[in-house]
């Protein structure tokens, strides 16, 4: 629903977003360009020394204005002439004849109304709301994408558009929520739906002194106005002694006795006619004053999202299958419903569709979050799901779950369940089960038991579509071709090996990009696909984008295709593959203290989170190895990092050693200080194997009982997150 509410109105006011922005941006321009050819005045220079200053030198003068760019203007009438020149505000010496920049003016009219008038006023505040609901949308979606608000921050991972359209988006969203709020105001203003204080002028005197009138350098009012707070000066007409100087300030409104000097009838503004002015200065960048062209290039970002964000609309409605157009979801005798985060799940819904449809079924599909309705036709139900995170609902599948009573079937009709995910999550296709769970309990009978394929499988997807058309009475040889992914090409520039009889050899891989540079963090993913192999494999990363390389620590696998093939590479070589962000394996930031766990090539991302420890929190590293001999892998940094304090303190246990020992032996015995550290708020990330991690997470239960904690509790907290493999 977010994505829809962010992507529709994107789309339906882009046009006129895009004017607006590029409109904008143009007289944002228009403080600096004026400030340009303003000289500088004096900051103790008065409104009354001005006045005196141009009265004797600009014959005629009628008005003094003081534009918020610091440019004066004085306009005059001498005879049938009239005109306006610029003011030099220290001598008041006329600089050359004013004349508004047609261009300025044309672009005011277009931003403010489209050349059309009232209608165009109402448009320009359509599109002020767009951009509010585009922003405050897009920022939710922004943290759901960064793994949650506190990630907000963080860096932004991914390819293409949707990268450049999440990192302009972060960067601009707070002036572009300033731009659009500012402009509803004036929008509101324009119609009167505001109080602006507009309406509190002040009341000409009654009357004023007779006599002969002084020079307004020695009227006592305007003695007492800094120049920097005039907005107008109307000098009094010269045939009319009744007549006055109108003062128009930053503060508030009122006319000066020009006899005697007196103030008369000053009416000080009130707080709607502040929060106007401030609120209207601040939309034009009049307020930002030489740097009003910040909010210009903000302004300009706008067409930049909506490009991005239109080439990613495309794609998603490309991507997403809604079934044959002649078959209405009451027609349907099967129904597919998916469940993906970035569309992938969506290539193996498509081809199960297809090859149903070919067999004469008629096939409706959807997003699972738009599947809770009736389908009285339907027989089959298939669900298709991915799972988010540590088990979270992928982005089209949000609210199905809770939705599920609105789902109405055929009596007679059977599900399908079919998880897609990584078995390296320790809840590897968590929403696959619990969508079988709450199908279950809705009363609905199984067609088959559900199948969980790991890391995209495509003989796995064909070996399922067979037994499901085993079970339809139909035939289901399924041809799927997985979508090409983006991959990049990778020099290997070093490679250190460790090594040593009794051990199984483990080398540390350090990649240099070729070509276009990409953003990565520690912990996240470098998939590699071997030659002759169907499925890249994924190895988390020990460094950061900032540092240039790619590095991995890899250890030979018996039979393993991928790890053979690089344990094979010698320097100079080159791999081609991609990265994946791995959001859910990264230290929380602050300043909690962090313990790491790791065996074997565990310690990789280990390793980057402890380079990544600027600020020098707590952090504690435990790794297992087998033997000694083989050494520790990236010994040279760990010695750095602890030389400099980014690490606290490394424990090492090796399990064929002298003193033979587990990484949960050393856990065990630092139980105390251990206990006291998650008292203290600790974080604790484990990467290594599965057998590993079940011993971690026995001695960290034993360690926490007598503080009534748990892993359980910790991981529901965050605090405790694995990479296992």
């Amino acid at each position: 629903m977010l994505r829809q509410l962010h992507a529709w109105p994107g789309v339906i006011l882009a046009l006129l977003l895009i004017v607006l922005a590029t409109s904008g941006a143009v007289l944002s321009t228009q403080p600096l360009a004026e400030r340009l050819v303003t000289p500088a005045a004096a900051p103790t220079t008065q409104v009354a020394e001005l006045a005196s200053r141009v009265a004797h030198q600009v014959p005629g003068v009628e008005r003094i204005e003081r534009r918020p760019s610091g440019m004066l203007v004085a306009r005059y009438t001498r005879g049938a002439d009239s005109g306006a020149v610029r003011i030099d505000p220290n001598s008041g010496a006329a600089l050359g004849p004013y004349q508004p920049s047609p261009t300025y003016a044309w672009m005011r009219d277009l931003h403010r109304a489209f050349f059309i008038g009232t209608p165009g006023h109402a448009m320009a505040g359509v599109g002020a709301i767009g951009m509010l609901l585009l922003s405050f949308s897009g920022l939710v979606m922004l943290a759901r994408r960064q793994g949650g608000w506190r990630n907000l921050l963080g860096s932004i991972h991914g390819n293409g558009q949707s990268r450049w359209h999440s990192q302009v988006s972060r960067l601009l969203l707070p002036l572009l929520i300033l731009i659009g709020a500012s402009g509803l105001y004036l929008s509101a203003d324009t119609f009167g739906l505001v109080r602006d204080g507009m309406d509190s002028d002040a009341s000409f005197p009654t009357s004023v002194s007779q006599g002969s009138r002084v020079d307004p350098g020695q009227l006592t009012a305007l003695r007492n106005v800094a120049l920097s707070d005039l907005r107008e000066l109307d000098f009094p007409a010269q045939d009319n002694p009744q007549d006055a100087y109108t003062l128009r300030t930053a503060q508030g409104d009122g006319y000066v006795d020009a006899v005697d000097g007196r103030l008369l009838g000053y009416q000080p503004h009130d707080l709607a006619r502040h929060l106007y002015e401030y609120i209207y200065q601040l939309h034009t960048g009049d307020l930002l004053g030489v740097f009003s062209p910040l909010l210009g290039l903000a302004a300009l970002g706008v067409p930049l999202l909506g490009i991005t964000g239109l080439v990613l609309f495309l794609r998603r409605r490309r991507s997403v299958t809604h079934g044959d157009a002649k078959i209405a979801p009451e027609e349907a005798d099967c129904v597919i419903l998916v469940g993906s985060e970035s569309n992938g799940t969506w290539a193996f819904a498509r081809t199960l569709q297809q090859g149903l449809m070919d067999s004469g079924r008629r096939v409706y599909s959807a997003p699972l979050n738009q599947g809770t309705r009736a389908f009285p036709a339907a027989r089959q139900l298939l669900v298709l799901t991915s799972t988010y995170g540590d088990g979270g609902a992928p982005q089209s599948a949000r609210g199905f779950l809770e939705q599920l009573d609105d789902l109405r079937l055929a009596d007679d009709a059977r599900f399908a369940v079919l998880g897609f995910g990584d078995r390296r999550f320790p809840r590897f296709c968590q929403y696959a089960k619990d969508v079988e769970t709450a199908l279950l309990a809705h009363g609905l009978a199984p067609l088959m038991a559900r199948q969980d394929i790991d890391a995209a499988s495509v003989p796995s997807f064909q070996a399922w579509a067979q037994d499901l058309g085993e079970r339809l009475g139909i035939t289901l040889n399924l041809v799927h071709s997985a979508e090409p992914i983006a991959c990049s090409d990778y020099q290997l520039i070093e490679r250190r090996l460790h090594q040593a009889p009794g051990d199984t050899p483990l080398v540390v891989l350090r990649f240099a990009p070729l070509g276009q540079p990409v953003e990565y963090q520690a912990g996240d993913l470098l998939a590699i696909q071997a030659p002759g192999a169907q499925t890249p494999r994924y190895y988390s990363l020990a460094s950061d984008s900032d540092h240039g390389v790619l590095e991995i620590c890899v250890r030979l696998c018996d039979g393993g295709l991928c790890s053979t093939y690089l344990h094979g590479l010698e320097a100079g070589a080159r791999v081609s593959g991609f990265v994946q962000p791995h959001r859910e394996f990264r230290p929380e930031p602050g300043s909690a203290p962090l313990i790491l766990i790791g065996a074997g090539s565990g310690i990789g991302p280990l390793v980057g989170f402890i380079r990544r420890n600027a600020r020098q929190r707590r952090l504690y590293l435990y790794w297992g190895g087998r033997v000694p001999e083989a050494g520790v892998p990236f010994d040279r940094d760990l010695d750095q990092a602890l030389a400099d304090g980014r690490l606290s303190d490394l424990r090492t246990a090796f399990s064929a050693g002298p003193q033979r020992a587990y990484v949960q032996d050393r856990l065990s015995q630092d139980a105390h200080e251990l206990r006291h550290l998650v008292a203290a708020g600790a974080q604790v990330l484990v990467c290594g194997g599965r057998n590993m991690a079940d011993g971690v997470r026995h001695a960290f239960d034993e360690m926490l009982a007598p503080l009534a904690l748990s892993v359980d509790h910790l991981r529901a907290g965050g605090r405790y997150r694995e990479d296992l493999f």
